[in-house]
């Protein structure tokens, strides 16, 4: 059940969740503002990225928690509006988070600001907290039954799958996972380059690698929705060509998988990497224009082939397990972070304005 249809009709809309609903607006829009405008290396991984992330999940939850009048709504949203304007309070008392800002824009303005978010965030869980028409206007259960819809990956077809909004509520959750995942996995791949279980050298210096660990790697994320839309709905089509002899379909599907991630490092590097200033492969054995390199694809295709027929198989089964209104709110949180990740690392102010 979507909710509790024995509840009263909440009437009118109160004026207090409209509130909520603009501060929530408000302070995510300032955050987003501020990412566009933040040059990457000012934004430290302190308490600051801390809050902002918060924000940003929590708000894009709660914003969507009010609108379907989920009671959850109530807990979430005051969690979320105290939690920041504490991490807000101890940034500003202990390390001056808002010093740099205000070189800027100015201390009356800075004040103001402060001022805002703290007697907002009071407002806000003080009155999802203990106001009688929040409880009364928030009244519906968060949904709990299975995300069923769609059928399992390896049973329906993608054509049908992709007529259901589970489907692309679980490939914007891939999307944005396998983004992060993809940076972290640079990570590891460098530092078994250091070990000299691969060839080839790296970048110390890449801050956009080592120190800004939260830089969405989109190619990666690109490649888990190639999976989910290509490579696992050509492995089930395999599985079904070869008489369901899963040894001959995994063959097929590695030399295909090997293909798709070999064109997309090739691509990505022909767009991002034309100076080689992200990688360069020339002086390896075995690389085609300096952009990919044999080794690398074979991790890639090995990767993508367990991903394939493992991995993906699995995640799909847990999500489709999962609570319905859970994996919502997994999925708009997400995306909420990825918005704000987005607007401070893909947005060079420098180019833009001039930089701060």
């Amino acid at each position: 059940m979507a909710g509790d249809r024995s509840a009263p009709a909440p009437g009118r809309f109160p004026v207090g969740l409209r509130f909520c609903q603009a501060y929530f607006a408000f302070a995510m829009l300032l955050a987003l503002v501020f990412g566009f405008l933040c040059s990457p290396h000012m934004f430290e991984y302190d308490i600051s990225m801390v809050r902002v992330l918060l924000l940003m999940m929590g708000g894009t939850v709660t914003l969507w928690l009010v609108s379907r009048r989920m009671r959850a709504a109530r807990a979430v949203g005051a969690a979320t509006a105290l939690v920041c304007a504490g991490l807000s309070a101890l940034d500003h008392a202990a390390f001056g988070a808002y010093g740099t800002l205000s070189g800027y824009v100015g201390q009356p303005v800075v004040t103001v600001l402060m001022v805002l978010e703290y007697a907002g965030a009071v407002a806000v869980a003080a009155y999802l907290a203990f106001a009688p028409g929040a409880r009364r206007a928030l009244f519906l259960r968060l949904d709990m039954s299975p995300a069923a819809t769609g059928g399992h990956s390896w049973d329906v077809p993608l054509r049908e799958r992709v007529r259901t909004r589970v489907f692309w509520r679980d490939l914007a959750i891939y999307f944005i996972a396998f983004s992060l995942l993809g940076h972290w996995a640079e990570m590891l791949f460098c530092q078994l380059i250091v070990a000299g279980v691969f060839m080839g050298d790296y970048d110390p210096s890449n801050a956009m690698l080592w120190s800004q660990w939260l830089y969405p790697f989109t190619a990666e994320g690109a490649a888990a929705v190639a999976i989910v839309v290509v490579l696992h709905p050509a492995a089930r089509w395999l599985l079904r060509k070869t008489g369901g002899r899963v040894w001959l379909a995994v063959i097929l599907s590695f030399l295909l998988n090997a293909l798709v991630c070999t064109s997309i490092d090739f691509t990505t590097g022909m767009i991002a990497n034309q100076d080689y200033q992200l990688w360069d492969y020339r002086a390896l054995p075995f690389n085609f224009m300096g952009q990919v390199v044999l080794q690398n694809s074979m991790v890639y295709s090995i990767a993508a082939t367990l991903i394939v027929w493992v991995f993906y198989p699995l995640l799909d089964t847990a999500l489709r397990r999962m609570p319905r209104g859970a994996a919502n709110a997994l999925a708009l949180g997400l995306l909420g972070v990825y918005l704000f990740l987005a607007a401070l690392y893909f947005f060079d102010p420098a180019a833009l304005f001039g930089g701060w």
